[in-house]
Parts: structure tokens; sequence; C-alpha cells
């Protein structure tokens, strides 16, 4: 299926809550509004000319006055990708957890979490999965986190 098919099937599914953007390679790329991604998610995986059935990469991002999650997507059966951009506000960036559709999203929403900050609802496992147990410095990939690194290399 090509990228202007794919646009149109979830653009005509969900009027008004999405809109196109501009990503590098995973075309064609689309925002969508935070409530519905699940629904949308599963919208795309259960539909037989989309078949997204791979969250083949899923990222946080912070945009200084907001939080994005980026789900990239790939169809086996049919051979396309395809990129959803969510964008989270800073003051309370939460976002329902799409493990249920894929459940790859488990351990990416879990690190997301854990490095931004991004609240994932109704995520089957919400423990932490990258730093220490105790942890209590904030959230080390914020563009506004001036704590500790992580690792200081040997000066030569």
């Amino acid at each position: 299926m090509d990228p202007e098919k794919i646009k149109k099937a979830l653009l005509e599914k969900f009027p008004e809550k999405i809109e196109e953007k501009e990503v590098c390679d995973f075309s064609p790329a689309l925002q969508v509004d935070k409530d519905i991604i699940l629904e949308v998610s599963r919208f795309l995986k259960g539909s037989k000319e989309l078949s997204y059935d791979l969250l083949s990469c899923m990222v946080g991002v912070d945009r200084g006055d907001g939080f994005e999650v980026i789900y990239c997507l790939f169809s086996f059966e049919q051979k396309h990708k395809l990129t959803l951009k969510v964008p989270l506000p800073k003051d309370n960036p939460e976002i329902e957890s799409v493990t249920p559709v894929w459940n790859a999203a488990n351990w990416h929403e879990r690190e997301i979490a854990e490095l931004f900050g991004i609240k994932f609802l109704n995520h089957p496992d919400p423990r932490g999965i990258l730093l220490p147990e105790d942890w209590d410095e904030g959230y080390p990939m914020r563009r506004d986190w001036e704590g500790r690194d992580f690792v200081r290399l040997p000066e030569k």
C-alpha cells in the first residue's frame, strides 16, 4: 500500500485528531492526539489493509516546551512503514500504554517513563529497567536535568 493510501485510511477513520508531519525515512508520518493513541494503534494492527504488526521502535523526546512519544511501525504483510508522533504537555506528560496492542512497547514505555518521566497509563509493569532501584535524582533525558553524569571516562 502506498503512503497516500495509508494516510487517507487514518485521516478518514480519525478526522480532526491526526495531521501529517515530516519525518525522515519512516514515511508517512502523522501526528496523533494523545487521547486516541490506543484506538489508533488497535485500528492499525487490526486493519487487513494496513496490518501494522510490528512496533519496531518507540522513543521519547523532550522538545523543551513539551514532550513527544514517537512510534515507528512496520507491516510484514504489506511491507510498509508508518511513524506516529504524539505531543504531550510538559506539566502532565501522560499517555495510554500501547502494550496491549504491541507487546514490544512494554520495555520501550518503561525506559521512556524512567528517563523522561512520561507516564504510561495502564502499563502492566511500570517498574524501571535502567536506573538503580534507589534512583531519586529526576529524569536524566530531560533537557532541564542537572544531575550527575552516568559514566565518567578516565582522563588521558
